[in-house]
């Protein structure tokens, strides 16, 4: 036991260092950018990003009930057809203050990287494997939040504000109650017993849209958005659908890269709630960022060496925003009583 000790504190005891490893504006973005980029629904691309913000962005978008052709004349006549909407997204300023203790962090980095034990914590390997260890779960957090807020007080994400998914925080969202095409689904339209059938979710979805925003289903990067349990029980459905064949006649036997109702691709995104979906385009939901602005910083402080604890500590301070674009062009589905 005393010679492991011995060892350990070799190991984990580098030459003071009194400056903490501090980066700021575009040098944090390596640190930082994974805090945000790693999230699910970023990483695949499912909605529109703009980093850069500073404070806020507006998003515009144009619209015409009329169409903008008219008669020819050897006159300027402007048609006065075309109507600009703007929508702003706001940052809200986000921390990241984690403490790591070297002695349980330091085994787990050796037996990944294979590091000697001559190798101290303060070498760039390690600092570089810290930070990206929280930037990953920091990513965990900002996929949450992007869709059900949260993150902060009063960040409020496309379906809720608050982090929790419920008629409350669904109506003070982005996608507020007054602003969007709702669909009350039948009580077990998300279950894989339903979910293929006319009172099954995507139908419902899908019908609303027909009925009341029909040229949402032209847009090129129109899509389904619901979290991985409906994903599920859609596959469990497709699977057993028939007589317990399943589509390609495989029945469970088989996987599913991707998924599909009616030609609508259908993206997965583990910040979702459940039991809801949004039919809309990718270009209408935007996700903002300060990403490779000088109000992003990424710090690495060798906190044992001034408070007499065996800790290292990683700060992040970035902002993250969404917006919708025009939110009369989302159609979303939950339950009555998410809903009412």
């Amino acid at each position: 036991m005393s010679n492991y000790l011995t060892r350990r504190r070799q190991f984990a005891n580098p030459e003071l260092s009194p400056d903490p490893s501090t980066y700021a504006g575009v040098q944090a973005a390596p640190y930082v950018a994974p805090a945000l980029k790693l999230a699910n629904t970023l990483t695949n691309n499912y909605v529109r990003q703009i980093d850069g913000i500073q404070n806020k962005a507006v998003i515009s978008s144009f619209s015409s009930d009329t169409g903008v052709i008219q008669a020819a004349s050897c006159d300027w006549a402007d048609g006065d057809n075309m109507t600009l909407g703007e929508r702003v997204l706001e940052l809200t300023d986000l921390a990241v203050m984690e403490a790591l203790c070297r002695g349980t962090l330091l085994p787990t980095w050796a037996g990944m990287t294979g590091a000697r034990e001559t190798m101290t914590a303060g070498n760039p390997e390690f600092v570089t494997f810290s930070m990206a260890t929280v930037a990953g779960y920091a990513a965990q957090g900002v996929e949450n939040g992007i869709w059900t807020g949260g993150m902060a007080s009063g960040q409020k994400g496309f379906l809720s504000n608050d982090g929790v998914w419920d008629g409350d925080g669904y109506a003070a969202s982005i996608l507020g109650l007054a602003t969007v095409t709702e669909q009350v689904v039948t009580a077990n339209g998300f279950t894989a017993a339903n979910i293929l059938k006319t009172t099954g979710a995507f139908h419902e979805v899908y019908q609303k849209a027909v009925d009341t925003v029909p040229a949402i289903l032209n847009k090129p990067d129109i899509a389904f958005y619901c979290n991985p349990k409906t994903a599920g029980n859609y596959m469990t459905a497709l699977a057993i659908s028939g007589s317990f064949q399943g589509v390609n006649m495989s029945g469970t036997n088989q996987g599913f890269e991707s998924l599909q109702y009616l030609g609508i691709p259908i993206q997965v995104c583990q910040g979702m709630p459940a039991d809801a979906l949004i039919l809309t385009y990718r270009e209408n939901l935007v996700v903002g960022s300060n990403l490779n602005t000088d109000y992003t910083t990424a710090q690495y402080i060798d906190a044992w060496q001034f408070d007499g604890s065996d800790n290292i500590k990683i700060a992040m301070r970035f902002g993250c925003g969404v917006q919708v674009g025009v939110p009369a062009d989302c159609v979303v589905g939950a339950y009555t009583a998410v809903i009412g």
